[in-house]
């Protein structure tokens, strides 16, 4: 039909303005094809993108590698992730050696203790079977080797500092400072040393900023658009699936995955769905909401997903809600429990003194439950405040230091830790260190505002870009938040990284966007009083060629 052709050529020739030309820069000349245009900047832009992957993929290996490797230590977290079927390892500790808290173990080889438990659900496994493959091929010893990771992990954080830089259609400065902000946002010894650690965070990590990457690059033609999806559902997958605490990530990817690649037209909302980029966003949030409905299915209604909330539970109770403060014993009682129970404040379930010694445990053991737990914040606001009032300091902490970081060749003493690169972290010291949600919750909101009055103004075309990217960023944080704040309740600072991380990448984007805005409002009041001046001068020289008797050019 006519019309569907001329739909696709415009379509067609919006994909060629999206994907070749230069932001904000970019003329194209008269007489040049479009196309033919956008394949001599082709080659332009695929050395840049490839000239900031090398640089960043370089810096993050020497970051890791020298002058030793460095990882979080094992918290006994890691053989729920390392020991289960399917990996089946264990670390090789020398002996004498402390097995946890103190060193890093790189290498992982087969044990008669492991095998026999369910393998733990998480996207953590796909980047840990690749290591597996890659460990021989590095000439690393072990069966798996932690080094591996980290260096797998290097490239795909390389991967989205490089395609979030070239993805906003900025001039090259401007996307030379958002790797660089990227790089030491990522490379921050607050996000990194997980990366080569027996965790499922390196998985989530990795995964937000691929996200982050990703969301640029929708809304524009076809083939940018599927870049985008492939880069967001890919770190989309990564993240919510990491762990049961990243479930609700898959709400705030989801929507924006779909809100960002609908078409630009003022047109009816029903129409903006009508395209292929529309099509192809929906797909692939349904697949991520689809997993991510299926872990959590899992993670209700397995004996294992049921037992590990419990524990939670206990530790939530005992560590944030009955911690020794004047009302112990009503809130106990507002939770169903015996009052007596007040002596076990501040233990955590697998403590010598904990609760699980009382000879009245079974008898309310089923109290141990989210369900409950949410009840009682929900009738008891003010304690649901000053719990995520904790949290939140907990979070501002920012790094864990409790976790050794070095293997025990290295040199260090145990316990220690490294700061190879830790701005972001002295940034964040740099804060009164009691802030909690009084900085967190005004932060959010501001974001959130810079990025709507951005996406409300026609601005250059970056503007809705990273628009989107702080928005999706800034819910990812506040939904992260939620599950380690109140529903966790030990190693909080550890389990928060994931927002601290979405703060973070939306911290920088906003700030773009607001020095980015507050110029182009300056050039246009320059304009504005520029021009009644040039209407003035115009008027005195129509004067003057009047009285030359030439009235014509008038």
């Amino acid at each position: 039909m006519p019309g569907d052709r001329t739909a696709s050529h415009a379509e067609v020739h919006q994909e060629v303005q999206d994907d070749a030309a230069l932001p904000d820069t970019a003329l194209v000349a008269p007489g040049v094809r479009p196309g033919r245009l956008a394949s001599r900047r082709l080659p332009g832009r695929a050395a840049r993108w490839l000239a900031i992957f090398a640089v960043s993929l370089g810096l993050l290996l020497i970051r890791f590698l020298v002058p030793t490797p460095v990882g979080q230590s094992d918290n006994r977290d890691g053989p729920r992730l390392m020991c289960g079927r399917g990996l089946g390892l264990n670390p090789v500790v020398p002996h004498g050696d402390p097995r946890f808290f103190r060193f890093i173990y790189f290498q992982y080889a087969p044990s008669p203790a492991c095998g026999h438990s369910l393998p733990y659900p998480t996207s953590e496994l796909v980047p840990l079977e690749l290591a597996r493959f890659l460990t021989p091929v590095f000439g690393l010893p072990g069966t798996l080797n932690l080094i591996a990771l980290g260096v797998l992990m290097c490239v795909i954080a390389s991967v989205g500092v490089t395609s979030l830089a070239t993805g906003l259609r900025m001039r090259l400065w401007a996307q030379l400072l958002v790797a660089a902000a990227a790089w030491l946002i990522i490379a921050d010894a607050a996000f990194f040393d997980v990366f080569a650690g027996p965790f499922e965070e390196p998985a989530a990590l990795t995964g937000l900023l691929l996200v982050a990457a990703g969301i640029v690059y929708l809304g524009r033609g076809w083939r940018a658009t599927v870049f985008g999806l492939v880069l967001a559902g890919s770190g989309g997958f990564l993240a919510i699936l990491s762990k049961e605490q990243y479930l609700p990530l898959a709400v705030p990817i989801c929507l924006t995955l779909i809100l960002a690649s609908l078409h630009r037209s003022d047109g009816r909302w029903r129409d903006r769905f009508r395209t292929r980029q529309a099509a192809a966003a929906v797909a692939v949030a349904a697949v991520l909401a689809v997993l991510a409905g299926a872990y959590g299915a899992w993670d209700s209604r397995t004996a294992y997903g049921q037992r590990l909330h419990h524990i939670q539970v206990v530790d939530m109770v005992f560590q944030d809600i009955v911690n020794g403060h004047d009302n112990a014993r009503a809130d106990l009682q507002a939770l169903g429990l015996p009052v007596s129970w007040a002596k076990y404040g501040g233990t955590f379930y697998w403590d010598i003194r904990s609760v699980r010694t009382s000879p009245l445990y079974q008898r309310y053991e089923a109290r141990f439950s989210d369900g409950n737990i949410a009840r009682f914040l929900l009738t008891h606001p003010g304690r649901m405040v000053s719990i995520g009032q904790q949290a939140a300091q907990q979070a501002q902490l920012f790094r864990v230091t409790a976790l050794g970081d070095y293997p025990p060749d290295a040199g260090h003493p145990p316990g220690a830790i490294e700061s190879r690169v830790a701005v972001v972290t002295w940034l964040v010291h740099r804060l009164p260190p009691r802030l909690g949600l009084l900085w967190l919750i005004p932060l959010w909101c501001v974001m959130a505002a810079v990025a709507i009055l951005a996406l409300r103004r026609r601005g250059r075309p970056w503007h809705r870009d990273g628009a989107m990217l702080v928005l999706c960023m800034t819910g990812c944080a506040i939904v992260a938040f939620v599950p380690p704040a109140y529903f966790a309740g030990i190693s909080t600072s550890r389990h928060l990284v994931g927002m601290n991380l979405a703060t973070a990448l939306a911290f920088v984007l906003s700030v773009a966007l607001a020095a980015s805005m507050a110029a182009q409002r300056r050039a246009a009041r320059r304009a504005g009083r520029a021009a009644p001046r040039e209407r003035r001068t115009s008027a005195a020289g129509c004067g003057r060629r009047r009285k030359a008797a030439r009235p014509a050019q008038c």
